[in-house]
């Protein structure tokens, strides 16, 4: 890798346990927040009468990332995993996957094709799952879009 190198958004791939080879279009909306108490007005005051303010965290919460995977011939893979992920509507009970939830990762790529940076993610589970509009004469590719939530995510690299 060059020294200061920038990475492309176009060299990366999704990777989740059990699902290699599928071919990513996009991915969005990786990210946290911190969530605080006392950062928007006083709540209290201290000698003298001067106003007290203090951010404190009290919390956590995870974007759900959202991945557009092109669709291929035999491969129902990612709509399986939704499928078999929550109780059947008809029939209500337990679900097949019996709450397993996935690791994964998100990784960008540097110019000569390694590993430059690496978002490990565990506790994911599949939440939506849509396909491509299919319209007559259209030029698009089919495409099954998934939105994910997980428990945690960490950059390691």
């Amino acid at each position: 890798m060059a020294k200061g190198e920038i990475l492309a958004c176009s060299k990366y791939y999704f990777e989740l346990d059990g699902l290699d080879g599928l071919i990513v279009k996009k991915v969005s909306g990786m990210g946290n927040t911190l969530q605080t108490a006392g950062t928007d007005k006083s709540f209290g005051v201290t000698k003298g009468g001067k106003s007290f303010i203090q951010a404190t965290v009290t919390g956590l919460s995870n974007d759900k990332i959202t991945a557009e995977y092109v669709g291929t011939i035999g491969d129902k893979r990612l709509y399986q995993w939704f499928y078999d992920s929550h109780s059947q509507v008809s029939t209500g009970g337990g679900s097949n996957t019996k709450g397993t939830r996935k690791t994964g990762s998100i990784i960008l790529y540097n110019q000569g094709g390694e590993e430059a940076a690496r978002w490990n993610l565990t506790g994911v589970m599949p939440s939506s799952y849509k396909g491509s509009k299919l319209e007559a004469g259209s030029e698009e590719l089919f495409t099954e879009t998934v939105e994910f939530v997980y428990e945690s995510i960490h950059r390691v690299k």
